[in-house]
C-alpha cells in the first residue's frame, strides 16, 4: 500500500476541550457501513418496533428509524455456514422467525429454523438435513403443496429439497427432486407463479445455466426445462421487467461478467431470450423500482443501477462504488428503511454491510466520486494554483495527477495536469524553494524495490510543476523510500529523510545535499517514517518503524547533526502520525498496526519521550491509514483510519476515543486526507474527508455537520 506521510512538525491547535462527555456524531454525505459478515443478508423488522432492521450471517443490526443501525444483542441463532437467511413469522405469534440454509452445525447440509423472541434475539436453531447432499445454497419459503402451511425449498448439489410444513414452524423431512445431470452449483433459487395457475414454480441455477420447475401444486414438479448459458449461472431473480403481467427471469452468468441475461416470460411457462443487459461486476442482482417511476429497475451487488424503460430494456448503469476489498460475494436487499416511501439499498461485500439511503429519483446518499485515470494511491494537499481553493496531488501508475479544487461540494475537483512518472511510493508537499508556492517531493522505488530516487518538482503557481532535482537513495528493501519532510538542522529550509536510513539537507532552492545515514547500525526492514518536533526545540525529531522485527525508533534531534535514539517494542508497527491528542501542547504519536489493523497511542512528554497509552482496535484487518482531525467541531481531536472503510473514532478529550463508526469511501480507499472543499473555513472545525482510491478515482465525503 502506498502511504502519504504527514509533514514536518505536524501539530494541531484545538479549541477548548469538552472533557470526557460523549462526542456529537458528525454527519457526512456518505454511505454508512457496518462491520458484519454478509454472505447472507435480509431486511425486516426483527424486534417489532416498526423499524426495519437487517440481519447478516446471523448477526442482528437494529434500525434507528433514520437509516442508521446499532448492533443488537448476541443471538443463539447460527449454523456453520449461512448461504441464505429468510425472516418470516412461521408460527403465527407475531414475532419474526428466521429460516437459514447452508451448512449445519454438524457440517451436514440443509435448513435451520430459529424462532424469534420478539426483541431481535432468537432461539437456538432447529435443523433439518438435506439427506447426504452437499452445497445447499439458497432457499425460498412458500406454500408448494397447497395445504395453507408454509414450506421451504432449498437447492443442493443433487437437486431441490422440499421441506413441507407441519404447522407452527415445524417441517417434515426433506424430499429431493433430482435435476438429472444438471446439478446445482451455487444453489441459487427463486419462486414465483410463472403460469398464472396459482401454483408456485421454481427456477434454480445449475453448473451450465438454470432450470425452471413448474409446480403441480401438491409439492411435486414437472420435468425441468433446461436453459444453457455461456458460463455458470451464479444468481437468479424473478420479476415482471417488461410490465406485461408475466414474471421474467434475470440470471447472473459467471463471477466477472459485464452482462446479465434476461428471459421474458410468456405467462405459459415459456421464455424468450436471452437479451443481455449491461450490469458489470456484481455477483447478485435485485429487482425493484428504485427511482420511483413505477418501472422495475436492476441493482447488482457492486451497486450498479440500471433504470428500466418499461419494455424489458434498460438505461446504461449508474455506479455507486462500495467497498470491494474482500470481493463482491455478498447479500443484497432493497427496502424502505426510513418510511419516506423511497427505496434504499443494503448490500454486503464479505465482512461489511453498506447502506445507501435514497435521495429520490434514483439518487443515493454517497460521497462525490472524481474519476482519475490509473486510480489514486498516495496523496498530498495544498493550493497549487494560488486561487485560494484546496487542491490535491495523487499518485497512480501514470504519475502524479493534479486535481484542482472548485470550491463546490457537488463537484469538488477538476482533473488537471499529470506529471509522468512510474513506481511512485509517496508524494509530499512543502515550499522547497521558499517562494510562497507549494512544491512536490516524490519518492520513487528502484528496480525490484531496492533503493530509489527522491524527485523535487517546483510549483509554477498555476497547478503545473517543473522538475528541479533528483536525489538517488540507496537501500535494499521495498520500503526504503518511505519519505518524510522536516527541518533537521534548524535553518527553516525543508529537508527530507527516508526509511532507508538516509537524510538529505535542503539547499533552499529545491535541491538537496548528498544523503547521509542518521542511525548508527540500523536493523533491516525499516518501513515507515515521520518527522515532528517532539521536544519543542524547533528541530525535527523522527519516529521510524520496523514492521517485521516489531519495534520502532524514537530519534530525538541533538541539534548537532545527530540523534539520540530509544527503541520501543510494539507489534507490527506501520504508519506514524503526530498530533497533540490530549491537548497538553506536546506532540503525541499514533502508530498503525500493519498486522491486524487499528493502532497504538503513545503520549509525548514534551522532552522527546513517548509512553504507551492504549491500543485502538479497528475491528477490521489491514494496515489502517491514519489521520487526525476534529471532524465534529467540538474542539477535540478525532482519529480516522481507512481499512476498507473509513473508521471514525470520536475524541472524548485526554486522548480517549469512542468506539468507531464506519462510513463508506469507495471500493478501495488507499489514504485519508482532510480538506475544506465546500467553502467552509478551516476554523469551523468541520473538514471534509478525501479518500484517494486505487480502483480509479477520489471519493470526497462532504461534512454536513451543523
Amino acid at each position: 500500500m502506498k502511504h502519504s506521510t504527514f509533514l514536518l512538525a505536524f501539530s494541531l491547535s484545538w479549541l477548548a476541550s469538552t472533557g470526557m462527555s460523549s462526542a456529537a456524531t458528525p454527519k457526512f454525505l456518505a454511505r454508512r457501513d457496518y462491520p458484519a459478515p454478509s454472505d447472507a443478508l435480509a431486511v425486516a423488522d426483527m424486534n417489532g418496533d416498526g423499524i426495519p432492521d437487517f440481519i447478516a450471517d446471523g448477526g442482528i443490526w437494529l434500525g434507528n428509524g433514520n437509516g442508521t443501525f446499532r448492533q443488537g444483542a448476541a443471538s443463539q441463532c447460527g449454523i456453520s455456514y449461512t448461504a441464505a437467511v429468510i425472516p418470516i413469522d412461521l408460527n403465527g405469534d407475531g414475532k419474526m422467525d428466521l429460516v437459514l440454509s447452508g451448512q449445519l452445525a454438524d457440517y451436514s447440509n440443509g435448513i435451520a429454523v430459529c424462532f424469534g423472541n420478539g426483541d431481535g434475539t432468537f432461539q437456538p436453531p432447529v435443523e433439518y438435513q438435506a439427506g447426504t447432499d452437499a452445497n445447499v445454497g439458497g432457499a425460498v419459503v412458500g406454500d408448494f403443496n397447497g395445504d395453507g402451511i408454509l414450506d421451504v425449498a432449498a437447492a443442493g448439489s443433487s437437486g431441490v429439497w422440499l421441506f413441507t410444513g407441519a404447522g407452527q414452524g415445524v417441517f417434515n423431512a426433506g424430499v429431493l427432486t433430482p435435476l438429472s445431470g444438471t446439478a446445482t452449483s451455487s444453489g441459487r433459487i427463486a419462486a414465483t407463479d410463472f403460469t398464472g395457475d396459482g401454483k408456485l414454480d421454481l427456477v434454480v441455477t445449475t453448473i451450465s445455466g438454470f432450470v425452471v420447475l413448474l409446480g403441480n401444486g401438491n409439492g411435486t414438479f414437472q420435468a425441468p426445462e433446461v436453459f444453457t448459458t455461456a458460463a455458470e449461472a451464479t444468481y437468479i431473480a424473478v420479476g415482471d421487467l417488461n410490465m406485461d403481467g408475466h414474471p421474467d427471469i434475470v440470471a447472473v452468468i459467471g463471477y466477472d461478467s459485464s452482462y446479465v441475461n434476461l428471459y421474458l416470460g410468456d405467462g405459459k411457462g415459456g421464455f424468450d431470450g436471452p437479451t443481455f443487459i449491461y450490469l458489470p461486476g456484481g455477483s447478485s442482482v435485485a429487482i425493484g423500482d428504485v427511482n420511483g417511476d413505477g418501472i422495475p429497475d436492476l441493482v447488482n451487488s457492486t451497486v450498479e443501477i440500471a433504470f428500466g424503460q418499461g419494455k424489458g430494456t434498460f438505461d446504461p448503469p449508474v455506479y455507486y462504488p462500495v467497498y470491494s476489498g474482500l470481493g463482491t460475494l455478498g447479500g443484497l436487499a432493497l427496502a424502505a428503511l426510513t418510511h419516506n416511501g423511497l427505496t434504499d439499498i443494503v448490500v454486503g461485500t464479505g465482512d461489511v454491510v453498506s447502506v445507501l439511503l435514497s435521495r429520490g429519483g434514483g439518487q443515493y446518499e454517497d460521497g462525490v466520486w472524481t474519476p482519475v485515470a490509473g486510480g489514486a494511491g498516495c496523496g498530498a494537499k495544498a493550493d497549487y494554483n494560488g486561487d485560494g481553493k484546496p487542491d490535491l496531488a495523487v499518485c497512480n501508475a501514470q504519475g502524479i495527477t493534479i486535481l484542482l479544487g472548485t470550491g463546490k461540494a457537488s463537484a469538488p475537483y477538476t482533473v488537471g495536469a499529470t506529471i509522468p512518472l512510474t513506481s511512485i511510493y509517496s508524494v509530499l508537499t512543502a515550499d522547497l524553494n521558499r517562494d510562497g508556492v507549494a512544491d512536490l517531493l516524490v519518492s520513487v522505488q528502484g528496480p525490484g524495490g531496492a533503493g530509489g530516487t527522491v524527485i523535487a518538482y517546483l510549483g509554477n503557481g498555476d497547478g503545473t510543476f517543473t522538475q528541479k532535482s533528483s536525489t538517488a537513495i540507496a537501500g535494499t528493501t521495498f520500503w526504503s523510500v518511505a519519505l518524510t519532510i522536516g527541518d533537521f538542522n534548524g535553518d527553516r529550509i525543508p529537508d527530507f529523510a527516508v526509511a532507508g536510513n538516509l537524510l538529505a539537507l535542503g539547499n533552499g532552492d529545491g535541491t538537496f545535499q548528498t544523503p547521509a545515514p542518521f542511525i548508527p547500525n540500523p536493523q533491516s526492514y525499516l518501513t515507515n517514517i515521520a518527522a515532528g518536533d517532539l521536544n519543542n526545540d524547533g528541530f525535527s525529531d523522527v519516529v521510524l518503524t520496523n514492521l517485521f522485527d516489531n519495534y520502532f525508533y524514537v530519534l530525538v534531534n541533538n541539534r548537532h547533526g545527530g540523534f539520540t535514539q530509544n527503541v520501543i517494542d510494539v507489534y507490527s508497527p506501520g504508519q506514524v502520525v503526530f498530533a497533540d491528542l490530549n491537548q497538553d501542547g506536546n506532540l503525541d504519536a499514533v502508530i498503525g498496526d500493519y498486522g491486524v489493523g487499528g493502532g497504538y497511542i503513545y503520549l509525548g512528554d514534551g522532552q522527546g519521550g513517548l509512553t504507551y497509552k492504549e491500543t485502538i482496535d479497528s475491528l477490521d484487518n489491514g494496515p489502517g491509514v491514519i489521520a487526525v482531525a476534529d471532524v465534529n467541531g467540538d474542539g477535540v481531536p478525532d482519529l480516522l483510519m481507512a481499512s476498507g472503510d473509513v473508521l471514525i473514532y470520536l475524541g472524548k478529550g485526554g486522548a480517549n476515543f469512542e468506539p468507531p463508526f464506519y462510513i463508506g469511501a469507495g471500493p478501495d480507499p488507499a489514504n485519508v486526507l482532510l480538506q475544506n472543499l465546500h467553502g467552509q473555513p478551516a476554523s469551523a472545525g468541520l473538514p471534509d474527508i478525501v479518500a484517494p482510491d486505487g480502483s480509479g478515482g477520489v471519493m470526497v465525503l462532504i461534512n454536513k455537520t451543523k
